[in-house]
């Protein structure tokens, strides 16, 4: 259940990226839209409150005077004015009605009614002066009717104009107190926005950068040989595909790993046949060459001795078929195939062993030792004019089996033993046997483990085998 809960909640980095702009511009966007939406409307509002005022004030400088000037040359006969100045009255009467049409105020449009009545009454008193002859009476409605009109047209105009300018005040106010509440508002909102994306940016970087190093260190581990590694929990599909990816990846490599090892244990198991085999036939030979000439000569003891040791010597070799034995049974094994070299080889070859009984109980892998032994009888001893001796001994150091074979013989000079050192290294070939040697501890034990060799030429040559110093059978 928990599995597809994970599921579910799994999203792609592109998913998440998307998400987290859009909680960036959509909020950004609402927020713009209602800061121009409320300047936009009292733009209007001012714009309209300005006209009306503007239009409002020119129209109460202007109509006043210049009615009553026309209205006097004409009531007088003077050629000026020979008509009545009615278009300028209906003009009054259309700005009125426009302005009614962009005023809101109730005070205001009272006002502009007033003034559109007024001169409606004022076309009226003109057309009774233009019907009446007597110019006395003319003079009397011109100052009892037209002047009084005008002088109530002008003081309405007056009246609203004082009513736009209160209703402009009201609004800067108005506008004032809302601008203080949008800026604060604003800075409350991109105060949050900033938490909010701020949060989500530190989750998302989480989610992605602790299953990388996550990641990273099961890579690493895979790097050290350790494939057994944890899944890493994520909510991004890229990065449980990758860690889907890594875990195949591990076990693929465990497998061929195991594989290999199982391949390269054959091989060296066929290798170890291979000594055998190479071992058997021609040290055989010499050595049953060397106990038929002993028994001709008279030297029936000695010849006993040498069947005993070659006896020993294959029986150890064979040891039920197990490849790991005791370091007591590889120190018998080594011990009678040199007791057979030192009969055949007795004015040349001396030979010591030397081991702490506490460590005779440890297992090595089986003809180890016997190896190192015969090159530094071949490659040492023999080379050199002379008797030789060739001393094997264990040390126990720091938890580690050191087995030293030193030889007295020729020695390698600094090129030859840089060559040797070098392509026991690089598993080329050095001599079978050394190789091999070398190979199979590796196999068994890992890379601090296997062979060094020191040498100095015309001193002698030390060859150290290193072992671990609890070793578990193998089979």
């Amino acid at each position: 259940m928990r599995k597809i809960r994970r599921k579910a909640r799994t999203r792609s980095l592109h998913e998440k990226l998307s998400y987290i702009i859009m909680t960036i511009i959509i909020p950004l966007l609402l927020c713009m839209a209602f800061i121009l939406s409320c300047l936009s409307i009292y733009a209007y509002k001012y714009s309209k409150i300005t006209h009306n005022v503007a239009v409002s004030s020119k129209f109460s400088i202007d109509f006043k005077s210049d009615i009553d000037l026309k209205m006097y040359h004409y009531t007088v006969g003077s050629k000026e004015q020979k008509e009545l100045p009615i278009q300028e009255v209906d003009d009054a009467i259309k700005l009125a009605m426009s302005l009614q049409k962009t005023t809101n105020k109730k005070e205001s449009k009272e006002a502009i009614d007033n003034i559109r009545n007024y001169c409606y009454n004022l076309k009226k008193r003109m057309y009774e002066i233009a019907d009446t002859k007597s110019y006395d009476s003319r003079k009397n409605q011109l100052e009892n009717n037209i002047y009084i009109l005008t002088n109530l047209i002008q003081k309405r105009m007056m009246d609203y104009l004082y009513y736009e300018a209160g209703d402009m005040a009201e609004l800067q106010q108005v506008m004032t107190r809302n601008t203080c509440l949008l800026i604060l508002s604003t800075i409350l909102v991109a105060v949050i926005m900033s938490y909010v994306v701020l949060s989500r940016s530190f989750r998302f970087t989480h989610s992605i950068t602790d299953p990388i190093e996550k990641l990273c260190k099961n890579v690493k581990q895979v790097g050290k040989g350790q494939f057994s590694i944890a899944r890493v929990e994520s909510d991004s599909y890229e990065i449980n595909n990758l860690d889907e990816g890594i875990q195949q990846m591990a076990s693929k490599i465990a497998l061929l790993l195991e594989n290999v090892k199982e391949e390269q244990l054959l091989q060296h198991k066929t290798e170890l046949m291979l000594i055998q085999a190479q071992v058997s036939p021609h040290f055989l030979y010499n050595t049953l060459d060397t106990i038929i000439w002993l028994v001709e000569s008279g030297k029936n003891d000695d010849a006993v001795e040498m069947i005993s040791n070659l006896s020993i010597f294959f029986r150890t070799m064979l040891s039920n078929g197990n490849d790991v034995i005791t370091l007591e049974d590889e120190l018998k094994h080594t011990r009678s195939y040199l007791s057979i070299q030192q009969s055949r080889y007795r004015d040349i070859l001396d030979f010591s062993m030397e081991c702490k009984e506490e460590l005779l109980c440890c297992r090595i892998p089986k003809l180890s030792l016997q190896p190192l032994v015969e090159n530094a009888l071949y490659h040492g001893v023999k080379e050199k004019r002379g008797k030789s001796y060739i001393k094997i001994y264990c040390l126990n150091e720091d938890d580690q089996i050191n087995i030293v074979v030193e030889d007295n013989g020729v020695g390698m000079t600094k090129e030859e033993l840089e060559e040797i050192r070098k392509r026991l290294k690089n598993k080329q070939k050095t001599g079978f046997g050394l190789r091999a040697v070398q190979e199979r501890i590796e196999l068994y034990y890992g890379k601090p483990y296997g062979i060094t060799i020191d040498s100095e030429k015309g001193k002698g040559t030390i060859v150290t085998m290193h072992l671990p110093v609890k070793i578990e059978p193998v089979s």
